[in-house]
């Protein structure tokens, strides 16, 4: 069988290449078609890349620009022939919707509720560039304000109306159980039984040959992920403050894998690395943090990176609205409110060293057994067979 991979991102996102190597190990052909990345993709994952160009006009639906994309994917489907396309997120389900070819949507991100994230985006983004100034803001900004609110409202409301329609025809793929309890709530009673859970997990590949933790004589936590930084783009993993408390605390250090920064004192930045790279850096820490301040999107959140932090053998502190991630760790994860709260928390564990190291060896041997892609991925091939 051969499967196209399509989504209105590029290369690399490992929730895509996770599928298609799921793919391959049964012998099929997987090949990838979306939009050029700025980062260098060389990996042999896919049979053939194509590039699409998605533009922010054709994901609004507009009509010369959804059709100047149509053209695109029609030509690439006319070369490749697939027998199945897996569509990954909205855009790119919707439309293959319109060409009649089998397909499951792989709902990454929840449309219907992650898009509403865009007014906040607009406001604070407007909030930046007037500085509080009043008078600024309604003689130059409040046009432009209003209008993307305008845009950003009318996004809403046709996502989520895409998004009921997909749920409702077409097997679907989430990431999380939450995710999918209310996809079926939103699709018809016909399609209860074609939502199915892949959560982000790890492959077994990536993560076998990572060795028992070693216990650590100091205290050192760390963060994944070149997010949390941009307020704007990411208003739901606002970290405002969290180097500060390492600094006026003596909580031990902090690292931050993936972001550009100047590392001074207990605070370190690693800037860009290698999934392996990652691996690596995170085994040498005790605790993986996920301080992301409280927002009322977070009950539909499930990151990667409580997994990764969960093989590497980190125990995992975590905001307590991020309920998804909480009940799947369970008693390997603790929740805490607020900074201040994890500050008490961060100094008990420096002080209780050994207790720290035990629960970090229980998540290990947690994640060994239980957050594996592969435990999950046959749900991708059931909601294929459905199509």
């Amino acid at each position: 069988m051969r499967i196209l991979h399509l989504s209105h991102e590029g290369l690399p996102d490992w929730r895509i290449e996770k599928s298609a190597i799921s793919a391959s190990k049964l012998g099929h052909e997987v090949v990838f078609a979306g939009r050029k990345n700025s980062i260098s993709y060389n990996r042999n994952t896919f049979l053939k890349i194509y590039e699409v160009n998605w533009t922010a006009k054709a994901r609004l639906g507009i009509p010369f620009y959804w059709r100047t994309v149509k053209k695109q994917i029609e030509k690439i489907i006319k070369d490749v022939k697939p027998d199945i396309i897996h569509a990954h997120n909205i855009f790119s389900a919707k439309m293959i919707s319109e060409f009649g070819f089998p397909f499951v949507y792989d709902d990454h991100e929840y449309w219907s509720r992650s898009s509403r994230l865009l007014i906040e985006m607009a406001e604070r983004l407007t909030l930046r560039r007037t500085k509080g100034d009043i008078a600024k803001y309604i003689a130059i900004d409040l046009p432009t304000h209003l209008r993307r609110i305008s845009i950003n409202k009318y996004s809403i409301r046709l996502w989520t109306n895409w998004e009921k329609e997909l749920v409702s025809s077409t097997p679907t793929i989430t990431i999380s159980n939450r995710i999918a309890e209310e996809l079926r709530l939103i699709g018809n009673s016909n399609n209860t039984d074609r939502v199915f859970v892949v959560p982000n997990f790890p492959m077994k590949l990536e993560v076998q040959a990572l060795e028992k933790p070693y216990f650590h004589t100091t205290l050192s936590s760390a963060y994944a992920g070149g997010d949390g930084h941009n307020k704007e783009k990411y208003p739901n993993r606002n970290m405002d403050g969290l180097t500060d408390i390492f600094t006026s605390y003596d909580i031990g250090h902090l690292t931050i894998i993936g972001w550009e920064g100047e590392s001074a004192g207990k605070v370190r930045y690693t800037g860009f690395v290698s999934r392996q790279a990652m691996y690596n850096e995170m085994s040498k820490h005790s605790i993986g943090l996920i301080p992301w301040k409280k927002h009322w999107s977070h009950v539909f959140t499930s990151p990667n990176k409580p997994y990764e932090y969960a093989h590497a053998g980190l125990f995992v502190m975590c905001t307590s609205c991020l309920k998804p991630v909480s009940e799947t760790l369970k008693e390997n994860c603790i929740t805490f409110e607020n900074y201040n709260d994890l500050v008490s928390q961060l100094e008990y564990f420096k002080e209780n060293l050994d207790e720290l190291y035990n629960k970090r060896l229980k998540i290990f041997e947690f994640a060994r057994n239980s957050l594996i892609w592969e435990n999950y991925e046959k749900n991708i091939f059931r909601a294929y067979q459905l199509c």
